[in-house]
């Protein structure tokens, strides 16, 4: 019998990461609310369903980031990964009505499990069975789609003993009772509006825990003596400087929140040069008795900027990674000051593009702001928590995450709408 290889002296055999330890090996995850919202633009003027709904499950997140989808700009401007244009590819004219899908994405399993079975059939249910043999797919595949449907809670399933009454049982080819999937209420805009007030929901829940967080902030910082520009300043005294001096910037904490008071709507505020883009994920309320870490890390997971896959149960390991210490101990921390990216290089010892990686994240949730570091026209531009205070930032991102909903809205109106017309030709014809 052969023996297995030992690891050479000096290696650590690595383990996989789950995100939650405590699970039992084998049993399924609970659902958990999921959704991803961008600038979306509602693409009525287009009568091709398929290019609207490639649009709308593309921007929800659900269909797979490889799949490549055409551009605004028609059959002349080529195609990229995720439907980004190139500049100058797309023209004006073209914005709101998408380009048709390729083969690659009219024949996938999720757009057609999406589209062909459960958008077209609305009022249809499915065991995985039939799914399998509509699809020709395996049934790891097709659940685990299914599963994505479900995050977004526009999934019904019965199996007999669903309280729900779904009524969404048959028999299955051994003569056993199989459970069947269909869209939540019958109807594509009924079960929209369901995702919809679970967004609303979570984002309320968002709301409460980063009212927490930035309480949490304010009062360790009260603890430890510092002033109180260091988190985000109140009244008119400004913050301290950092020892070194900041090129002017080191006292402007004090005026942040009065410019924050001051603004009439966050539409007035400037916007971030990175597409507006947010994972809303369910977030559970907060315990009173975990620690100050453990809310800015779920937190920080339940909006995306955190893989939810690689943070461990303890806190130690998160708060010593980049984004950690990048997002709480430069911008939460120091919301009175400006950093340049080479000062966040140096105090957080990362490369550039890892700098940028993380940064590009927090400004696709316009949290982050740009200003400029000293006077004159050659000043440097540094970046800083948008409005130096956190829950005036959120404000902003509540925002946007409000519009793209309502974008969302009237795109699933009018993909009703294309897929009954389409319906209703098949079945004069």
């Amino acid at each position: 019998m052969r023996r297995p290889r030992r690891p050479r002296k000096g290696l650590r055999r690595l383990q996989p990461l789950r995100a939650d330890r405590s699970r039992p090996k084998g049993k399924a995850a609970p659902p958990v609310y999921t959704l991803t919202l961008v600038n979306h633009t509602p693409p009525l003027a287009s009568q091709d369903a398929d290019a609207v709904a490639a649009a709308l499950l593309r921007d929800i997140g659900y269909l797979p980031g490889g799949l490549e989808v055409p551009t605004l700009g028609g059959e002349g401007g080529g195609r990229r990964r995720r439907g980004r244009p190139r500049r100058g590819d797309a023209p004006l004219g073209g914005l709101a009505d998408p380009a048709r899908p390729g083969a690659e994405v009219l024949e996938s399993i999720p757009y057609r499990l999406a589209v062909g079975c459960l958008f077209s059939h609305p009022g249809r249910f499915y065991t995985v069975e039939q799914l399998e043999r509509e699809l020709g797919a395996s049934r790891p595949t097709i659940y685990r789609h299914l599963n994505k449907l479900r995050d977004l809670d526009l999934l019904a399933h019965g199996d007999g003993d669903d309280a729900r009454g779904v009524g969404a049982v048959g028999e299955g080819a051994g003569g056993g009772r199989r459970a069947r999937y269909g869209l939540r209420f019958g109807s594509l805009s009924r079960a929209w509006r369901f995702c919809e007030l679970n967004a609303e929901c979570a984002l309320e829940g968002l709301r409460d825990r980063v009212e927490l967080v930035w309480r949490d902030a304010q009062d360790r910082a009260r603890r430890h003596g510092k002033g109180a520009g260091e988190t985000g300043g109140k009244g008119g005294k400004g913050g301290r400087g950092d020892g070194g001096g900041e090129g002017g910037d080191g006292g402007d904490g004090g005026g942040a929140m009065a410019a924050a008071q001051s603004t009439p709507a966050a539409r007035d505020a400037p916007r971030s040069r990175v597409r507006f883009h947010l994972v809303l994920r369910e977030l559970p309320a907060a315990d009173p008795g975990t620690s100050e870490a453990a809310h800015l890390r779920d937190l920080l997971i339940a909006i995306g900027y955190l893989s939810p896959g690689r943070v461990p149960e303890g806190d130690g390991d998160a708060e010593g990674s980049v984004a950690w210490r990048l997002f709480y101990g430069c911008m939460v921390r120091r919301a009175d000051r400006s950093w340049r990216v080479e000062e966040l290089m140096a105090k957080l010892g990362a490369s550039k593009p890892t700098v940028y990686r993380h940064l590009r994240k927090l400004e696709a949730m316009d949290l982050l702001e740009r200003r400029p570091i000293g006077e004159g026209p050659g000043a440097a531009t540094g970046l800083r928590l948008r409005y130096g205070d956190l829950t005036w930032a959120w404000n902003l991102t509540e925002e946007h995450a409000r519009a793209s909903l309502g974008a969302y809205r009237e795109t699933v109106g009018h993909l009703e709408h294309l897929l009954a017309e389409a319906g209703e030709g098949g079945a004069m014809g």
